[in-house]
């Protein structure tokens, strides 16, 4: 290939995929103490994804230059608070390990268990200190207790100082038989999460934390789950029943708000999304490495998804790398990556 061809050959796009998850080796003797996670369970997962060399491999293949590792909060379904604070500390050890190791292709989104403030508080300090913490990921409910709760407001506190983003990942809530795991064939999993990732929104707004915090920025996992869908019915019941609950206009507190990609490949929920949240925050996210083909199908489908939406090239990049950049503080030295011709064919 001619210096010229190579020099005018378009350069792929900044990929960054906010939202994936790392469920490390050190973690597996505390999946098999439940029933959640791990083979033949609620919650199956590739154990290879433990394995840097094949997480690379496939963000080398679709251009991906840098993954955010966080754990997925369901992992603390059914641990008390003792517990479930050890599984975090193991966690972001593990992100960290790895985001030591390869530098310029990971950074660390630290787990906290709000179960116990004090021991949140302090693991926060530990991560921010010592693991380069780069966002904080949260359940939507802690054991069923709203995020609105005072209880939270030193943890609020804390991450807003430090001007870190909290991730948003929904959990199991077990007050509805009709949508169970098993009786409700998978409901609690398709239907229950993004439901508990709206009612989340709804009491850190309602409950009056993003007025106390007013720094915060939330990630929302699936989109904004429920929320971009029903925008318009939420605006019409504010304007009629709400308006007195809260000292703003709900359309102001949107702006504390993203949504990343982690749809599975549903073309028309992608513009959905955009939509409500525009090209500033929305932010490209996997839910690697859940999903079928050991996660590989999630990798290529949600960057097909975002890639085919008929928007502004310079949007696109917005979404794909340029917010969660700013987001999250990254830094990047130049990363060799190799897309695959059809992969570069779908930014045209």
């Amino acid at each position: 290939m001619s210096p010229k061809t190579q020099s005018s050959r378009k350069k792929p796009p900044l990929v960054i995929d906010i939202f994936c998850h790392h469920l490390s080796k050190s973690i597996g003797p505390w999946m098999a103490k439940e029933n959640y996670y791990g083979d033949d369970k609620e919650l199956p997962y590739p154990h290879q994804n433990a394995d840097p060399e094949v997480r690379l491999r496939l963000m080398d293949k679709y251009g991906v230059q840098v993954q955010a590792l966080s754990q997925t909060t369901p992992v603390l379904l059914g641990f008390n608070a003792e517990d479930a604070a050890e599984i975090c500390r193991i966690s972001n050890d593990a992100n960290y390990a790895l985001c030591k190791t390869y530098p310029d292709r990971f950074v660390n989104i630290c787990i906290m268990s709000l179960l116990e403030v004090k021991s949140a508080v302090e693991e926060l300090d530990r991560s921010i200190n010592e693991l380069d913490c780069r966002g904080v990921t949260i359940a939507t409910n802690q054991k069923g207790k709203g995020l609105d709760s005072p209880d939270y407001f030193p943890f609020y506190e804390k991450v807003a100082e430090h001007d870190l983003p909290i991730l948003l990942h929904p959990t199991h809530w077990e007050d509805y038989p009709l949508v169970d795991m098993e009786k409700g064939w998978r409901m609690m999993h398709l239907f229950g999460w993004p439901f508990d990732t709206t009612q989340a929104v709804w009491r850190l707004i309602f409950g009056g934390v993003i007025d106390r915090f007013p720094a915060l920025k939330i990630v929302t996992h699936h989109l904004g789950a429920m929320i971009p869908y029903f925008a318009r019915r939420v605006e019409q019941n504010f304007n009629k029943f709400l308006k007195d609950k809260v000292p703003r206009h709900i359309s102001e507190y949107w702006k504390n708000f993203y949504g990343d990609t982690a749809l599975d490949g549903t073309a028309s929920a992608y513009l959905c999304g955009y939509d409500f949240f525009g090209p500033d925050r929305m932010i490209f996210g996997t839910d690697y490495p859940f999903g079928p083909e050991a996660g590989e199908d999630f990798i290529r489908s949600n960057l097909q998804g975002v890639k085919e939406m008929k928007i502004p090239q310079r949007d696109k990049k917005k979404i794909l790398g340029e917010n969660a950049k700013k987001l999250l503080k990254i830094e990047l030295k130049t990363v060799s990556v190799t897309v695959s011709v059809s992969e570069e064919n779908r930014e045209e």
